[in-house]
């Protein structure tokens, strides 16, 4: 892990306390069989690994040379894999139904914003704030 995500996570410590308490829990309440079942599930695993990572991200981080962070930082590191398998399968699936549709409104609402300030690569384009636009219509600005 670099020394950038390092320091932000200390400065949004703060804010993610507060954010965590925000994060909807998400379970799937399609009937078996219902349209959205595997999206609802992937969703799911998402919220999870988001809420972990909040809390991790929320709590005092130990020192980097404590003996215990090299087993805190692989914890965390692998709660950022979780989550950013879950974004890449729910990519691949279709939302069908209107609780499918805000579901994945609100994680692109959610995640969106943070990867265009934190990307030097330009993503703050015009269209990039239609997507966000269009997902805060969607989701209703809940995330």
């Amino acid at each position: 892990m670099s020394n950038p995500s390092v320091c932000r996570r200390g400065f949004l410590g703060a804010s993610l306390a507060a954010a965590a308490a925000a994060v909807p829990v998400v379970a799937s309440s399609s009937p078996v069989g219902g349209q959205d079942t595997v999206l609802l599930d992937v969703l799911a695993r998402y919220w999870q690994a988001e809420r972990a990572i909040l809390a991790m991200e929320a709590a005092t981080e130990p020192p980097v040379t404590a003996p215990e962070y090299p087993a805190w930082e692989a914890k965390f590191d692998g709660l950022i894999a979780d989550r950013a398998r879950a974004i890449f399968q729910m990519s691949d699936l279709r939302a069908v139904t209107a609780e499918g549709q805000r579901a994945k409104a609100q994680i692109v609402e959610r995640c969106l914003p943070s990867s265009v300030r934190w990307n030097d690569g330009g993503l703050d384009t015009s269209e990039i704030r239609l997507a966000l636009s269009l997902a805060r219509d969607v989701a209703g600005g809940a995330a």
